[in-house]
């Protein structure tokens, strides 16, 4: 019993790992992708602005009211409710900070804001991206809303 303490007791001594560095092509991947969501959703292309997520069941959203979305359909519709047709607003992202989870895998955080009066609403995001067949996708994002 007392070695099992014992090497609990290292464990919790031990340094943590250092960050894996990021990728530069991987960070120009993220980057172009935040730039087609943008320019999509600044078009009202919203088919295209969720074409960046991964079409799979395993993709998540949450939202500011806390509803769990799953799969790329679902979010697209729940898009086209809650904005529709003239109301989306020009979109911007900034403040991103990208970290690196694995050698397939980073999280994004950031500050998304809709220009959009009266309101113009902002928030902060979370990413998770993985490489899939088409290069680094979004499985998982959760928005929240500043206002």
């Amino acid at each position: 019993m007392a070695s099992l303490f014992a090497l609990a007791l290292a464990a919790c001594q031990m340094p943590s790992p250092e960050p894996l560095p990021v990728d530069a092509n991987d960070v120009a991947a993220i980057e172009s992708l935040l730039a087609a969501q943008t320019a999509a959703w600044n078009r009202g292309d919203l088919h295209a602005f969720v074409a960046s997520y991964a079409q799979s069941p395993r993709m998540t959203f949450v939202g500011a009211k806390g509803v769990i979305v799953r799969g790329r359909a679902a979010l697209e519709e729940r898009y086209r409710k809650s904005y529709p047709t003239g109301q989306t607003g020009a979109l911007t992202f900034d403040d991103l900070d990208m970290r690196r989870l694995g050698s397939d895998a980073y999280l994004v955080l950031g500050r998304w804001s809709l220009a959009r009066p009266p309101d113009d609403p902002h928030g902060r995001f979370t990413l998770v991206l993985e490489r899939g067949p088409n290069g680094l996708e979004i499985i998982h994002d959760h928005s929240s809303d500043s206002n």
